[in-house]
């Protein structure tokens, strides 16, 4: 993928975190961006920020990406204002934490539907733009939990399971399609995700969290370098390598640390 400027960027989830910095990055670059997701206000802040930059007016749109009617609602909305999207950014998401049987359904339905819903009713609805405008790109920011088990947050895993294997697929089925495909796999990052999930406080607070804008800025460099998979932090390369490597050794591994951390979660609530 060349240099985003003049290129019609999608990026899904736009208004906050790590979407938020994908958004301006884009927009710094000279890409025309087309910002999506549900809190219009947050999105209008986004505008406001990429415009206070000098940088080219996005298109912004409140859309569930969850709702597939919506998202074709959405694509037809970018071919006829931008001429078609060149790249899209599958970074919207919803986390659960809990134990699987105590998730009300409501909250599983939810987090499907947009991580991995989300994901392919965009990728499905903007891929024949992307063709037609080659080179075009894909991105998938899946999860380093992704490719690592995490008790509590199963249906998380689930979900990014699945987008790494939707990504890996769609690399080997788009070659020659002039589509590139970019999987990324973050380890923590900075973002307000953990606490609108209802991760308990200070869960991974010993674990190191990357900033937001810095893994954006990583995301978009892997994008112009035509990069497949990016791992932006090297704790997260290590576990995902130790599982890889070691997958008995791992599952050991990671069922002792959440014992731990259930310990220590009781013993601080009592």
């Amino acid at each position: 993928m060349p240099r985003l400027s003049g290129v019609v960027v999608v990026v899904t989830g736009a208004s906050s975190g790590l979407g938020w910095h994908l958004a301006l990055g884009a927009a710094r670059r000279g890409a025309r961006v087309v910002a999506v997701a549900r809190r219009l206000e947050r999105l209008e802040a986004l505008e406001a920020a990429i415009g206070a930059a000098g940088c080219p007016a996005p298109l912004v749109v409140q859309a569930d990406i969850g709702d597939l009617a919506q998202v074709e609602s959405l694509g037809r909305r970018v071919e006829e204002e931008c001429g078609g999207a060149q790249v899209l950014i599958n970074n919207a998401g919803r986390g659960a934490h809990g134990r699987l049987e105590d998730l009300p359904a409501g909250v599983v339905d939810r987090v499907l539907a947009t991580n991995l819903g989300g994901a392919l009713h965009c990728t499905r609805v903007f891929l024949p733009q992307l063709k037609r405008h080659r080179p075009g790109h894909l991105v998938f920011v899946s999860s380093v939990l992704g490719e690592l088990p995490a008790a509590e947050h199963a249906v998380y895993c689930a979900t990014k399971f699945a987008l790494n294997g939707l990504a890996e697929s769609l690399d080997c089925e788009l070659q020659g399609s002039g589509v590139g495909v970019t999987l990324v796999e973050p380890g923590l990052v900075d973002t307000e995700f953990a606490l609108v999930s209802g991760r308990p406080p200070g869960r991974f607070s010993r674990l190191p969290a990357s900033g937001a804008d810095q893994v954006a800025e990583r995301i978009l460099r892997a994008v112009e370098g035509g990069r497949f998979r990016l791992i932006p932090d090297r704790l997260a390369w290590v576990g995902i390598a130790f599982r890889r490597h070691f997958p008995r050794s791992a599952r050991l591994f990671f069922r002792a640390a959440f014992r731990r951390l259930l310990r220590e979660s009781q013993l601080k609530v009592r």
